[in-house]
């Protein structure tokens, strides 16, 4: 847990970084008559936007998340439940920035590529969903492993009855 706690938090962290200085360069620049950017007005230009906000707000939370795992005392009842809800949430706050940032990709290529052929910047749009599908595919049995001894086996590790008589 603390190997996948560390290594999910390095993600989160690239993900804010690229996402970050992403929203600081938006895509088409800024008038410099009236200081906005260019694209403003367009749709896609608010769909960059709000992905690009929801991007680094959930990998923020992902990577406070990850650091309270790290953090953790590690006592017996913190891998009963606090733990392990702990690493369900900041692998769905990873997932959710995961997918934010590549839609938040794909509304930039928009912006930036949209002149012209409209099958390269559509074809990017579609194949987007390739990572996140990836993602589900790769984590799902980490995730099921998580929730099934999260929910199903409480009595796995807690026996109802005294082992030791005295």
């Amino acid at each position: 847990m603390k190997r996948t706690a560390e290594n999910c938090m390095l993600i989160s962290t690239v993900i804010a970084t690229a996402v970050f200085s992403a929203a600081i360069n938006i895509p088409g620049g800024i008038d410099d008559g009236t200081n906005k950017p260019n694209y403003l007005n367009q749709t896609s230009f608010l769909v960059f936007a709000i992905s690009a906000g929801a991007a680094f707000i959930s990998s923020s939370t992902a990577i406070l998340i990850f650091l309270s795992i790290l953090m953790s005392r590690y006592s017996e009842d913190d891998f009963y439940r606090s733990l392990p809800f702990k690493l369900i949430f900041g692998l769905l706050t990873l997932f959710i920035s995961i997918a934010c940032m590549m839609i938040a990709f794909a509304s930039a290529f928009f912006i930036t590529y949209n002149y012209g052929s409209w099958v390269v910047p559509n074809s990017i749009a579609v194949l987007v969903c390739l990572p996140l599908l990836l993602y589900i595919y790769l984590q799902y049995s980490l995730w099921s492993d998580i929730i099934n001894s999260t929910f199903n086996c409480r009595s796995l590790f807690r026996p109802t009855k005294c082992m030791i008589y005295t």
